[in-house]
């Protein structure tokens, strides 16, 4: 079911944000429903993970945990391997439960209320799959907007990786918020042209073209107790998360090391010998290890580049030659052979050649 988009804007006020950076390390487990939904469609797990860096066995191991590169790199195998379409991380996304996730998952569950549930969500969102940035706002409408902003994902897998966030937290909202009356999702929003075929039911009023995806609760919930809410496990759910929270950030993923290098130094390309400096280590080590995550470094400096672009263009207002000086390019021309370039290998990645 779809209905019209209502574009008038307002300033909604924020009730919980989430991590700004999608770069986290994440347990290897979110990887599980990617691998069991491509089988039933006949691609062996082993072409999933070709090139990730990641062991097949160590995906038992609920300790272990994975690069965003190297999930990325699974995704991208498994909408090569079985065909990219609108929709299917809507039909990903239903996989993810409650207990996929683990102790933030349980943090989730026991949180008293709505509101205390957005907050520790959302505080914890590092201990998450999500790609997408999330935000829980009370919009003009007066109701609270659980928004993903999928502006940072790159270009050629943002409609799965949103969709997939936006499906798995359906099915979150649904477990925690269950009792009678009916939970409060009320609507949801997707940033996507609505596809042309049949699309996955999502048991509400659903429509495209939003300016941000989101899922539409009502407020009348916020402050309501939860059904499983229970304020002495949330705080040690609380506890716990805190204490995993700062475990992974001491990680040090060399993918993430360098889009984070990259990013500050705002565009113009310091070349991997002196980004391999930075790090202590040889360029030739960090090579390996960018493979080992299943990425390179160029793809690394063209997805950033692509990101600080589209960012100018979207919230800047940049001109071709603000953007060509911005990244470091003596001519706008250069700068235009080199936008091409990027948006043909993400267009290319997106359609599996």
């Amino acid at each position: 079911m779809t209905v019209s988009v209502d574009t008038a804007a307002a300033q909604p006020e924020v009730i919980a944000e989430g991590f700004t950076d999608w770069d986290f390390p994440r347990a290897a487990s979110g990887v599980l429903p990617l691998l069991a939904f491509a089988a039933e469609r006949g691609l062996p797990a082993a072409d999933c993970l070709d090139g990730s860096g990641i062991d097949e066995a160590a995906l038992a191991d609920p300790h272990h945990l994975v690069e965003a590169a190297q999930e990325l790199a699974v995704v991208r195998n498994l909408l090569h391997g079985i065909g990219d379409r609108p929709g299917l991380g809507l039909e990903v996304g239903a996989r993810y439960h409650v207990t996929t996730f683990g102790l933030f998952g349980y943090a989730l569950l026991s949180a008293p209320t709505m509101r205390e549930a957005f907050r520790d969500g959302l505080r914890y969102s590092a201990l998450t799959f999500g790609f997408a940035r999330h935000s829980a706002v009370i919009g003009a409408s007066g109701h609270v907007e659980h928004r993903m902003d999928g502006s940072r994902v790159p270009a050629d897998v943002r409609r799965f990786l949103v969709e997939r966030d936006c499906a798995a937290n359906i099915v979150l909202a649904r477990q925690v918020f269950t009792g009678d009356p009916p939970g409060p999702l009320l609507r949801v929003d997707l940033a996507f042209p609505e596809p042309p075929g049949p699309a996955p039911a999502l048991g509400v009023p659903v429509r495209y073209d939003a300016a941000t995806t989101a899922l539409v609760h009502d407020a009348a919930f916020l402050d309501r107790p939860l059904p499983y809410g229970n304020p002495h496990t949330a705080q040690i759910c609380r506890e716990l998360c805190e204490r995993l929270v700062a475990q992974r950030a001491g990680g040090s993923g060399a993918a993430r090391t360098v889009r984070r290098q990259l990013l500050a130094g705002g565009g113009p390309d310091p070349g991997i010998e002196c980004v391999a400096r930075r790090m202590n280590i040889t360029s030739r080590t960090l090579r390996r290890k960018l493979a080992a995550e299943g990425t390179t470094y160029r793809r690394l400096l063209d997805d950033v580049r692509l990101t600080l672009v589209q960012d100018g263009l979207r919230h800047e207002r940049l001109s071709a030659a603000e953007l060509a000086h911005r990244l470091g390019y003596s001519e706008p021309s250069s700068f235009m052979r080199a936008f091409r370039r990027w948006t043909a290998a993400e267009t290319s990645r997106s359609d599996g050649s």
